[in-house]
């Protein structure tokens, strides 16, 4: 179930502030991305841009079980799409609203 969303390209980051059932809205399609959603219990990743996932990071997350889809939209566009259909961020303590 997706509960909330994150966007970010920093594994750091996703790592200190995404949130277990988050969507993660992303460009990087390396092998790490299935580890940073795994360890956090992300409800998926979103690759933008049209970027296609590495062989092993479809590997990894068949094994896994981390959904990864891609779009051709923007991070930006992608985000304001989920956002439209009433997916929200910032559970975060840290979160800043505006």
């Amino acid at each position: 179930d997706v509960t909330g969303g994150y966007v970010s390209d920093l594994l750091s980051d996703v790592i200190a502030h995404a949130q277990e059932g988050d969507v993660w809205i992303t460009l990087q399609k390396h092998v790490n991305i299935v580890a940073v959603a795994h360890l956090k219990g992300l409800a998926g990743i979103v690759l933008v841009g049209g970027r296609q996932p590495e062989p092993e990071t479809v590997a990894r997350a068949g094994d896994e079980h981390v959904p990864i889809v891609t779009t051709p939209l923007s991070a930006f566009e992608a985000a304001g799409l989920l956002y439209g259909l009433g997916v929200r961020g910032g559970k975060n303590p840290e979160s800043v609203r505006a």
